[in-house]
């Protein structure tokens, strides 16, 4: 039986690695408790969706022309400090948007710091697990990560709903700082072994659009569908169940269900055909997408939110697993480092939600029934999701 689940896990974590799983972690145990919160928080305190698309499309508007840099900041001095950064920036950025409530000139200059927030971090991140990671047990490092993470957001919204619930707000996001600060304790304990290296700002955008990379760019651009979960999902589902405990617990409950798959689809993704599994989660996710435009109580969230999240961990898996054997396969033919792919993959990700944010904030201004204006945004997104099976 033992033998039976350690076929499941990795056994090969290189140092670099481990410290990054327990960084992760804890950086997803503080996002567990506010990600979901954040669109709603904007919508309680008086924004219309159509203005909280406008809040993402400036932090996704500067974050494109901003990445290149963080990239070539993480090259020189090293993908541990940038994270290091990355990590601060984000108890900046949620003591900022707290404060929107008090100081409405917040809600343009909270865009910013989010957008140098994700500069610092996201390709650092990436970057790094790229290149430390095994290569034959890539699949399964991905879903131990996928999984730590989902664990954390098992506790994270019921408890966030609970603090929220019985404090509000301000102390929901005090914990969260307490616990991005804490995060750093492990990569900061051991020396990172740095190499600086160039990295070409002008080179990043001609990556981003050339011929050869035409199709992998059109499957990032996928993406999009990720901006409506996190944004335009949350609120829909605040007016669904409009007890911030109740929808804590929900959440709770649809990742717990779907997080034991996770395991069995690292496993998949190492001994099988990485674009078939990718496929099968992108059909299975724009499902649970168009079977968003029926949803009228929690049961029916309840459902819709499980087959979404096993659709998104089927397509996760497997689609940063092809992004990283890539980056190694760049960099050891010489052609490119590491660090390229990962801004491709991360600048074609920015465009997808970019497109998604242009397309809701049109409908928007333009449709007055928002139940009809969230239906449409939920076929979108399953469109979008398709883009995967591109890869």
């Amino acid at each position: 039986m033992m033998h039976f689940i350690k076929s499941f896990l990795p056994h090969n974590m290189k140092r670099q690695v481990k410290e990054l799983f327990v960084f992760t972690t804890l950086i997803n145990l503080a996002l567990a408790l506010v990600t979901i919160f954040e669109p709603i928080y904007l919508y309680q305190i008086g924004y219309s969706l159509n203005k909280i698309m406008l809040f993402y499309l400036l932090v996704y508007v500067v974050y494109f022309f901003i990445i290149p840099l963080g990239a070539k900041f993480a090259r020189r001095r090293g993908y541990e400090l940038s994270m290091f950064i990355g990590s601060v920036l984000f108890i900046a950025f949620y003591v900022s948007l707290f404060f929107i409530a008090k100081y409405p000139i917040l809600f343009y200059i909270t865009p910013f710091i989010f957008a140098i927030q994700k500069m610092f971090y996201w390709p650092a991140y990436h970057a790094n697990f790229a290149r430390f990671s095994d290569e034959k047990e890539e699949g399964r490092e991905i879903s131990a990560m996928t999984v730590a993470a989902s664990l954390v957001f098992i506790i994270g919204p019921v408890l966030a709903g609970f603090i929220i619930s019985q404090w509000g707000y301000g102390i929901l996001f005090t914990l969260a700082s307490v616990i991005f600060l804490a995060s750093n304790i492990p990569t900061l304990i051991t020396k990172e072994n740095l190499k600086p290296g160039k990295f070409s700002y002008k080179g990043a955008f001609q990556d981003l659009f050339s011929k050869e990379n035409r199709k992998s760019f059109l499957g990032y651009i996928g993406f999009g569908e990720e901006l409506v979960a996190v944004i335009v999902w949350p609120v829909f589902i605040s007016i669904v169940i409009s007890n911030m405990f109740d929808l804590g617990l929900l959440i709770t409950a649809t990742t717990f269900i779907t997080t034991l798959a996770v395991f069995y689809i690292g496993k998949l993704t190492d001994s099988k055909s990485k674009r078939k599994i990718l496929a099968l989660g992108s059909y299975i996710y724009a499902l649970g997408w168009f079977f968003r435009i029926f949803i009228v109580n929690t049961l029916g969230v309840f459902f819709v939110d499980t087959i979404s999240r096993l659709g998104k961990n089927i397509i996760s898996v497997p689609l940063i697993a092809l992004t990283y054997e890539k980056a190694k396969d760049q960099e050891a033919s010489k052609k490119r480092a590491v660090m390229s792919r990962i801004l491709f993959f991360e600048m074609g990700l920015i465009i997808g939600k970019f497109l998604a944010i242009a397309a809701i904030f049109i409908l928007t201004s333009f449709i007055g029934d928002e139940a009809l204006a969230f239906k449409i945004t939920f076929i979108l997104a399953g469109a979008m999701t398709l883009l995967y099976t591109l890869l």
